[in-house]
């Protein structure tokens, strides 16, 4: 097996976690929580930023560490801090937000630059694919009576304009954060190569 197929099923793999790389891994579900509650509301949209703790899960841990991660929070958040009941209908789109942010920042060399294009399709890929089409979907087969396509698309009308207004923020936000040296210097420190 050559070493590009190696780091190909590296990628996907699910490593043992040091100490310190399980203490990082906490204090990210912590900054998910806190990101959580900090939002910018308006009449129309309700924008929050956990977003960044997910790209830093998916950079750090990989797709599967990250997956898995995300839909234990979201489980946890709904369960006991949201009020709710969860739905692993809507736990569906966590699952394949984590897979995204993991296979696509996820890297061998962990102090590499994370490159524009990457980000340019993941946060594309969260916007289209999970937050439209499977969280739309999920909205309609747990809240809707009639289940439908035209009110699948009702449904998902009023939930564009707010994805095409925030898909250049999240975009930008995405890059810097991952880009940031505190994060390149904490990659040095716990992902030796």
């Amino acid at each position: 097996m050559n070493n590009q197929t190696r780091t190909s099923f590296k990628r996907w793999a699910l490593p043992t976690l040091t100490v310190q790389q399980l203490v990082l891994l906490s204090a990210l579900i912590a900054l998910s929580f806190i990101l959580g509650r900090v939002s910018i509301t308006t009449q129309l949209i309700r924008v929050t930023f956990v977003f960044l703790a997910s790209s830093l899960m998916g950079k750090f841990f990989g797709p599967l560490w990250t997956a898995m991660t995300m839909v234990l929070l979201d489980f946890v958040k709904v369960t006991f801090f949201g009020g709710g009941q969860w739905s692993p209908v809507m736990a569906i789109g966590v699952l394949v937000a984590g897979l995204i942010y993991g296979g696509l920042f996820y890297q061998e060399k962990q102090t590499d630059k994370v490159a524009l294009w990457k980000v340019v399709v993941a946060v594309l890929l969260i916007t289209i694919v999970v937050n439209l089409i499977i969280n739309t979907g999920a909205l309609v087969i747990m809240y809707s009576q009639h289940k439908s396509v035209s009110v699948f698309f009702s449904m998902m009308a009023t939930r564009l304009p707010k994805n095409i207004i925030f898909f250049p923020i999240q975009l930008v936000m995405t890059y810097f954060v991952l880009n940031n040296p505190i994060v390149k210097d904490i990659s040095k420190r716990l992902f030796k190569s």
